[in-house]
């Protein structure tokens, strides 16, 4: 699909907050007032003279969420991923957190920095609905950038296993790392069989909505939170080891979340994708701008103002963002105009539904 298709790209710069009570007219009065216009959504484009009224808006802001209405909007991989160049040139963005696992994309970035093409990391470690090509561009300049003093850094926020990575490394990196800090379960034998052996049962079946079995649950629950006070008795010696030490601990903590879901009605994949994200920026990459890709349903927050039940009874990962950051987050959100869709795996076009009369 041409781009033109959805162009003008509409980027509010205001609360839309303050249009909620207000009449049809009045909001796209507003709206007409407030919306500058973004040219070109090409990511291979780095004049961005249209996005410059973004610089005012995200001056002060240390997360950006980039949302998306469908995973399966080219245009919109296309306008995220210039954004994010810009943001990362011009704003002092440095690591982009996909809506994807917390391991994965973590592995995903220590062997990219090793020399593996950042494509091939990423079809490892993110959801392959993001692997296309109008996301090339945005592999191909976290290769050109690895090796600079300004790398943007590949991360993860989800608490569930989103790639190959999970499946074929996972199990070897942890038990090195319990080997390392001399723990009793990398020690015992019997017990490193029965533990490897759930963990790989909760990577296979872990998507969004398969829970774990409750017998692996009951294994690896005692287990992970027996790792944890493990990890707490240590000290580390080097920044590197430092940080090891710091995603060991996360990782076990965002596992006790993922293993949890059989157990709760609550949303606890946002909550936990919102603790890992808060982990990355602050503990993980300290002082780092972050700027998260994942689905508007996700970044969203405040959902008492939004017309559907759902959101008005659960939490979302935008709402703990807002709660961690405050005014120091933004989220924009990108819906497409007309034209079509494809969906991964499925061999034909989706027309976009015709929006409704004075709809944004």
């Amino acid at each position: 699909m041409s781009y033109r298709k959805i162009l003008p790209l509409l980027v509010l710069l205001c609360p839309l907050s303050q249009t909620y009570a207000q009449p049809t007219p009045d909001r796209l009065a507003y709206i007409r007032e407030n919306a500058v216009v973004v040219s070109n959504v090409e990511p291979a484009n780095e004049d961005y003279t249209d996005l410059a009224p973004l610089q005012q808006s995200l001056k002060d802001m240390v997360v950006v969420g980039l949302g998306e209405q469908s995973h399966h909007d080219g245009n919109t991989f296309k306008a995220k991923t210039r954004l994010i160049k810009f943001l990362h040139q011009e704003m002092g963005f440095s690591v982009i957190a996909f809506e994807s696992g917390f391991y994965d994309c973590y592995k995903a970035w220590q062997e990219i920095k090793k020399g593996e093409k950042a494509i091939d990391a990423a079809r490892k470690s993110i959801y392959p609905f993001w692997i296309s090509t109008e996301t090339e561009e945005l592999f191909a300049y976290i290769d050109k950038q690895k090796n600079t003093d300004n790398p943007l850094i590949l991360a993860g926020v989800d608490c569930e296993f989103s790639g190959t990575y999970s499946e074929r490394n996972l199990l070897p990196d942890i038990r090195e790392y319990l080997q390392k800090i001399d723990s009793g379960i990398a020690r015992d034998t019997a017990r490193w069989r029965v533990f490897s052996a759930s963990l790989t049962h909760v990577i296979a079946v872990s998507d969004y909505l398969t829970k774990p079995k409750e017998a692996d649950t009951l294994i690896l629950n005692p287990a992970l939170k027996n790792i944890l006070l493990e990890i707490k008795e240590e000290t580390q010696s080097s920044v590197a080891a430092m940080q090891e030490h710091l995603f060991w601990e996360q990782f076990c903590r965002s596992t006790l979340a993922e293993l949890s879901k059989r157990f709760t009605k609550e949303q606890v994949r946002d909550r936990q994708m919102g603790e890992n994200l808060a982990y990355l920026q602050q503990k993980l990459y300290p002082d780092r701008k972050v700027i998260v890709w994942a689905a508007s349903s996700h970044l969203t927050y405040n959902g008492a103002a939004i017309e559907h039940e759902f959101y008005q009874k659960n939490l979302r990962l935008g709402d703990y963002i807002k709660r961690a950051y405050g005014d120091k987050y933004y989220n924009i959100g990108f819906v497409g105009y007309e034209g079509k869709i494809a969906k991964l795996f499925f061999f034909y076009l989706v027309n976009i539904k015709k929006h409704q009369i004075n709809s944004i």
